[in-house]
């Protein structure tokens, strides 16, 4: 209860948010194109995206274009709630009329209608390294997502989220819950697409990055046996070899391997029903959609 408390101390601290039923445009800084959006707490427990937005109005001086920060779904953020009645990232582009996350939808396509670009930014409830999201192939969300200066970038397509639905937009998973280094990705990754689109900050070369670029294609589906261990070994973007243990089953059972290869995403993330997603890693090209 005591942390709850201090929950919404630092929620009502921020200016300009409050528990209402719709999105909030916290802030619209400069004037023109281009137009970067940047949005948090699609997801209510999700709140280090909340508090990014906060520091960079104070931060952020445009010197071309404008940035609009964009509090998705503070019904379930006031709430401390992941969601209220469905997944707000689920379900674009919405129903208007609803009384639900569905009706936030088209409320928040309307403040970005005008982007140009969209980052849309999220955390984890197990640990991970921060990675971006495409939705789609495409060149302009590939380099968008290069901007960041994320190393890792993942393509997971057809989930009806927000970012499939603008000009050109991207998720970011920043990492845990509340955590320092969840903050630090997401200001570094904002300030760096900023920086390279002239916005905010001298333009310059950017830092080369090794990108590393995957695609996801499956799940490993939660057992019906429980209760289970994850293998220690199970770590995201941790090659899993065919044959390697990925759940130990209580109860002196044979423990579940891997029936192909692959690369885990979201080991043990509470929002999904699966172990974690499978991915493959991919070319740039392929990523693009240069080739098959």
């Amino acid at each position: 209860m005591k942390e709850r408390g201090k929950r919404l101390e630092r929620l009502y601290s921020i200016d300009g948010l409050m528990p209402v039923e719709k999105p909030i445009l916290l802030a619209e800084i400069g004037s023109g194109h281009p137009i970067v959006a940047v949005t948090a707490a699609m997801h209510g427990d999700e709140e280090v995206g909340v508090h990014i937005l906060d520091a960079l109005r104070h931060t952020v001086k445009p010197e071309r274009g404008t940035v609009k920060l964009i509090v998705a779904n503070p019904p379930a953020l006031f709430r401390g709630v992941r969601l209220i009645s469905e997944d707000l990232n689920r379900v674009f582009p919405g129903v208007v009329g609803k009384h639900d996350e569905a009706s936030l939808a088209p409320q928040i396509l309307e403040l970005v209608e005008d982007s140009d670009f969209t980052i849309d930014l999220h955390t984890t409830s197990s640990p991970t390294e921060s990675f971006a999201i495409l939705g789609e192939k495409g060149k302009e969300r590939l380099e968008l997502g290069e901007k960041t200066g994320i190393q890792k970038i993942v393509l997971i397509e057809a989930k009806k989220a927000m970012v499939e639905f603008v000009k050109c937009g991207i998720g970011i998973e920043l990492g845990l819950h509340n955590s320092e280094y969840a903050y630090e990705q997401g200001m570094q990754a904002v300030q760096g697409v900023l920086k390279s689109l002239g916005v905010a900050g001298r333009q310059g070369d950017q830092e080369r990055i090794n990108h590393e670029y995957y695609q996801v294609f499956g799940s490993v589906p939660m057992p019906s046996l429980l209760p289970v261990r994850i293998a220690d070994s199970l770590r995201n973007f941790s090659l899993v070899a065919r044959g390697d243990i990925i759940v130990h089953i209580d109860g002196n059972k044979e423990p579940i391997t891997a029936e192909e290869s692959f690369y885990p995403l979201f080991v043990g993330e509470r929002a999904y029903k699966d172990i974690c997603l499978k991915a493959r890693r991919i070319s740039r090209e392929e990523m693009l959609g240069d080739r098959k």
